[in-house]
């Protein structure tokens, strides 16, 4: 599979559980719903290989901005609520990772 048929999986994957349209993840939404669904997509193209610079170009971000959603993922995770973690593990099962 290559780099895009990849970063269409992961999105989709992530799109899907949220509810939340690739569209708004991509397009820097702002709402709390928005902005989980970007960091789910971060984490999981991180999870997949993706280079922090890579996830930056295709989610139309900063590398910075990436690095920071990787270094708070998990106290947003803890933040976040029952609901995240459900959607977490919801996308991690449908892309099949440990």
């Amino acid at each position: 599979m290559c780099k895009s048929e990849i970063f269409e999986t992961v999105l989709s994957a992530v799109a899907k559980e949220t509810e939340i349209p690739i569209e708004k993840i991509v397009g820097g939404g702002k709402t709390r719903e928005e902005v989980d669904a970007r960091y789910l997509a971060v984490y999981y193209l991180k999870y997949a290989g993706f280079y922090e610079s890579d996830i930056a170009r295709m989610l139309r971000i900063t590398r910075q901005a990436v690095g920071a959603i990787l270094r708070q993922f998990e106290t947003r995770r803890k933040q976040s609520g029952k609901i995240f973690e459900i959607i977490f593990l919801r996308i991690r099962n449908v892309l099949e990772m440990d």
